[in-house]
């Protein structure tokens, strides 16, 4: 019976031995796999959050998100018109009074002026540049905050900006 008694101690702990072992092996396992969707969740936090670089990098996220990342990085509404800067000063001047936009600030850069203006929420900033004598570029970014681009009203005061230019006398 001693026997039995050293053989069920020895193959009990044999069989902790073994457990511990398993759930050592198991909660690696474990820290493995809790960590993987800890890694995707930043990476899609990251991606979706409006860097376009990472968004063109996954190639299967759907292209709205890529075509709004994209526009909120890089591009503003543009044009180039051909008429003074001096007569698409005035009419983009017009324009956002019309709009009831209120300019903030001017301040001079190469080639021509950036124009901050706002309307409520909303923040539109405006980089006119003289290209020659007789051809001038408009460039608005329109939005609420960072995150919330308004491309609908940077092309409003953009074509707003032109049809006063056509009309304005000089």
């Amino acid at each position: 019976m001693a026997h039995c008694l050293l053989r069920s101690v020895s193959e009990t702990q044999s069989e902790i031995s073994y457990a511990q072992r398993n759930e050592t092996v198991s909660m690696q396992i474990y820290r493995k796999s809790s960590i993987r969707p800890l890694i995707m969740g930043f990476f899609l936090m990251f991606a979706l959050s409006g860097c376009a670089a990472a968004v063109g990098a996954l190639g299967t996220v759907g292209s709205g998100v890529a075509g709004g990342a994209e526009y909120f990085v890089s591009t503003p509404v543009a044009r180039t018109v051909s008429y003074d800067y001096d007569r698409v000063k005035k009419a983009l001047l017009v324009a956002l009074c019309k709009m009831v936009i209120d300019v903030e600030k001017v301040k001079k850069i190469d080639n021509g002026e950036r124009i901050l203006a706002t309307a409520d929420d909303l923040e539109v900033v405006i980089k006119l540049k003289k290209v020659t004598s007789k051809l001038t570029r408009i460039e608005i970014k329109a939005g609420e905050g960072i995150v919330k681009r308004d491309e609908a009203t940077a092309t409003e005061i953009v074509q707003r900006t032109t049809k006063i230019a056509e009309k304005l006398v000089t």
